[in-house]
């Protein structure tokens, strides 16, 4: 980590173009992540601080290279991939996508992705397979993974958080609460 990615109180404030106390009580509300040094004082991480910015619609410097988290988007449905795709973009977020699970797992390997979003009943291989293979491997274990179905009943749902999902959507989702649930696992 590098000194440009750690933010006293008044550089975030700065960086935001909100005033020292917008950000302290942010910070004390439990709405920005920060730590605290023995001194007292906060120190923020740019990573989180951008996140927060995203989430809070607060424009990032223009100038500045944004800390963007990766969203593999697994689904046989292509308008909804589109939208989908186009929805995170525009919130920054670095997009790729796939429309089975053979295609999947060639971009898995290839693009590292921080969350994935997956169908469960896809061509060539479903979801529950792709969890399988994404949480019995070291090296993607940690993933986080969202569930978009339109077939989120009782016993998929159970199936899937056996599988290590971490959020079950029913279809049709709005974005919006699909967007709260990769800032919260992000």
């Amino acid at each position: 980590m590098a000194l440009t990615d750690l933010f006293t109180s008044f550089q975030a404030a700065d960086y935001c173009g909100v005033s020292y106390m917008t950000v302290k009580r942010w910070i004390l509300a439990d709405k920005l992540n920060a730590h605290r040094t023995p001194g007292g004082h906060y120190r923020i991480l740019k990573r989180d601080l951008q996140l927060f910015m995203l989430k809070n619609s607060i424009p990032i410097p223009e100038d500045d290279e944004i800390i963007s988290k990766k969203v593999l988007i697994i689904d046989d449905d292509k308008l909804l991939r589109n939208i989908l795709e186009k929805y995170l973009k525009k919130q920054r977020f670095e997009v790729i996508t796939a429309e089975d699970g053979y295609n999947a797992c060639i971009k898995l390997n290839k693009y590292s992705p921080d969350i994935i979003i997956l169908d469960l009943i896809m061509p060539k291989m479903n979801g529950f397979r792709i969890c399988e293979l994404i949480k019995n491997n070291p090296d993607t274990k940690d993933i986080k993974l969202i569930i978009l179905t339109g077939y989120a009943n009782e016993e998929n749902i159970e199936k899937a958080y056996k599988y290590g999902v971490d959020y079950v959507l029913s279809k049709p989702v709005k974005v919006e609460d699909l967007l709260e649930k990769i800032y919260s696992l992000i």
